[in-house]
């Protein structure tokens, strides 16, 4: 878990986004799915329940040449279509799985010690930070809330009259976890397939549309294939190299086998 002063050295205000009660955080990749949220975050049960369905728009969705789930900022006066729009489940995070989320993604102190502050002052609400060697760098994007799953009062985002089933759009900012390096398509990784379609079949379920996953993410996410039994959900290490033929516990024994070397 990340340690306190790991938590201050990049602490923002707690207006980045716009939940009173938290930070929303805006999932398009393997925390789509529910299941693995709740394996990765401990500090409140409520940060893993899927608050909304939302759409990015003016974003292109690619697996990147890591081989991980990737947003690609596009001009924002493109024509809406499932090639610029990304579509993913809001969360409501404490700060404290906000800062264990951190870890998964990269974003942690031991991966860039000495975060540098975005020297453009028009884009600092948005982008804080440089990314310098973090895996992903945060962004605070506006995003539109299609439908929520949950009373959107209890966050504070005041919806007069909202009643389940109500599926007015509403403007939002979130947080986003975007790696500015790494922009162009590529292959996805072996261990990330599984972990990919356990979150297609649990987010389409709640609501993203089958004909965008369909036409977007099927270009790279093969079908058919399904997380190991044991339900790997990644490393909190954040990323780490696997090997073109490696299942997710191959890779879990490799990451478990070089630490416990590192600590002898």
């Amino acid at each position: 878990m990340a340690k306190e002063q790991d938590v201050k050295q990049v602490a923002l205000p707690a207006d980045m986004t716009s939940s009173k009660t938290g930070t929303f955080y805006f999932a398009f990749g393997s925390n789509l799915s529910p299941s693995q949220m709740s394996l990765r975050l401990n500090a409140s049960p409520d940060s893993s329940k899927p608050a909304a369905i939302a759409r990015l728009d003016a974003h292109a969705w690619i697996i990147c040449q890591r081989g991980y789930a990737n947003v690609v900022a596009l001009p924002a006066n493109n024509k809406a279509s499932h090639e610029n729009t990304v579509w993913g489940l809001v969360y409501d995070l404490s700060a404290e799985d906000e800062a264990r989320l951190d870890m998964f993604e990269g974003h942690d102190t031991t991966r860039n010690p000495s975060p540098e502050l975005n020297p453009d002052p028009s884009r600092q609400q948005e982008v804080p930070y440089l990314q310098g060697s973090w895996d992903y760098n945060k962004h605070y994007l506006p995003m539109t809330v299609t439908k929520w799953l949950k009373d959107p009062n209890q966050y504070g985002v005041g919806v007069p009259g909202w009643s389940e089933g109500d599926n007015q759009q509403i403007s939002i900012r979130g947080l986003v976890y975007v790696d500015e390096l790494r922009t162009q398509p590529g292959k996805i990784n072996q261990e990330y397939i599984g972990r990919m379609n356990r979150a297609i079949r649990e987010s389409v379920e709640l609501g993203i549309p089958q004909t965008w996953v369909d036409a977007v993410m099927r270009q790279y996410i093969p079908a058919g294939i399904e997380v190991d039994h044991e339900g790997y959900v990644g490393t909190d290490k954040g990323y780490v190299e696997a090997e073109g033929t490696e299942t997710a516990s191959d890779l879990k024994e490799r990451v478990v086998r070089e630490m416990q070397q590192a600590q002898s």
